[in-house]
């Protein structure tokens, strides 16, 4: 457990009263510290409708750029710590004048499916900010994918698609909302997202070839298999790290070769999405490749725990009580 865990474990069982709350983020706005304690953190975590009144006012007043501070350092505690719930001070923060504020919030919501959450990034969709609009777009995305498993209705699903259908065919869009917008409609069975994948991959710019790249794992269709194979000895290294992770989404059995050997690349997120990739599209090949992976990372804490959870993946497709050297050579 790290210093912040042991902070945060201190408070668990006495959460930081609101006041003590408005105090610390009038501090920490005062003194312009780059570290947002752990009061405001364990504070700002599931707050009551009370205890929202009573900090609500307070946090308006905050400079817009120490707000982003605390959202972001909020966004890093919840996926280190899933007890932590920061959702009622990031729809607070949707409604902000400033749009670097309203962008961490949408951020901060990365865990929540809610209808409400929804219809707000669809509204934002639309925002005056190009980044806010991009940032709406990806979280629609989400959104759309539970649409196709029937986890929102479909109404809204249809609803959201056709917002990220618009902004991704207007040409007026700044390219990083059109990408964001392809890569949100990718995660539907929309009838022409297939299309808009092929021309944005041909005829975008880079940014929009990328997207269409990250789309075409999204997909969950292997008619990509062969752009993902060219894409990956393409040497653009965006490209190949959104093509190894397509290939790990679509369980690219042909892809393991060229993977394996990226997992052993200087560029350590290009390493870290092969071997992740090794793992999402298992068979006896990759599990021998992440074995041998591992006698080799005993120095390097963060490859060693990702071949880990790579092995766990790739074993559990065969499943747990599977015996060694009994792997088909999918």
């Amino acid at each position: 457990m790290n210093g912040f865990e042991q902070e945060i474990a201190a408070l668990e069982h006495q959460k930081p009263a609101p006041d003590e709350v408005v105090m610390a983020l009038q501090a920490g706005a005062a003194s312009g510290q780059s570290v947002v304690s752990s009061v405001i953190i364990y504070g700002l975590s599931d707050l009551s409708p009370a205890e929202r009144e009573a900090i609500a006012n307070s946090w308006s007043r905050l400079p817009a750029g120490f707000k982003a501070q605390v959202l972001r350092a909020l966004n890093d505690s919840s996926e280190a710590l899933f007890e932590l719930n920061f959702r009622e001070i990031a729809v607070i923060a949707l409604a902000d004048n400033s749009s670097l504020v309203r962008a961490a919030a949408i951020d901060l919501l990365w865990f929540d499916e809610s209808p409400e959450t929804m219809r707000r990034f669809m509204r934002l969709a639309d925002d005056a900010d190009a980044d806010v609009r991009a940032r709406a777009l990806t979280g629609l995305g989400r959104f759309l994918l539970l649409g196709e498993y029937g986890g929102i209705p479909a109404d809204m699903a249809e609803a959201a698609q056709q917002i990220a259908l618009r902004l991704h065919t207007d040409a007026q869009q700044p390219v990083s909302v059109r990408r964001r917008a392809l890569e949100a409609l990718a995660n539907s069975s929309h009838p022409h997202v297939a299309r808009l994948i092929r021309a944005a991959y041909a005829q975008g710019s880079q940014e929009l070839k990328i997207g269409a790249v990250f789309a075409m794992g999204r997909t969950c269709n292997s008619i990509w298999g062969d752009v993902l194979l060219e894409e990956l000895t393409s040497g653009d290294d965006e490209c190949v790290y959104e093509a190894i992770a397509a290939c790990g989404q679509l369980q690219l059995k042909q892809a393991v070769p060229p993977i394996g050997k990226l997992a052993h690349s200087d560029d350590g997120e290009i390493q870290l999405a092969a071997i992740a990739a090794l793992g999402e599209i298992g068979g006896r090949r990759a599990l021998d490749m992440l074995s041998e992976l591992a006698e080799s990372a005993v120095d390097d804490d963060s490859v060693a725990d990702a071949i880990d959870e790579a092995l766990d993946v790739a074993a559990f497709s065969f499943g747990l009580s599977a015996p060694a050297g009994s792997y088909d050579s999918r």
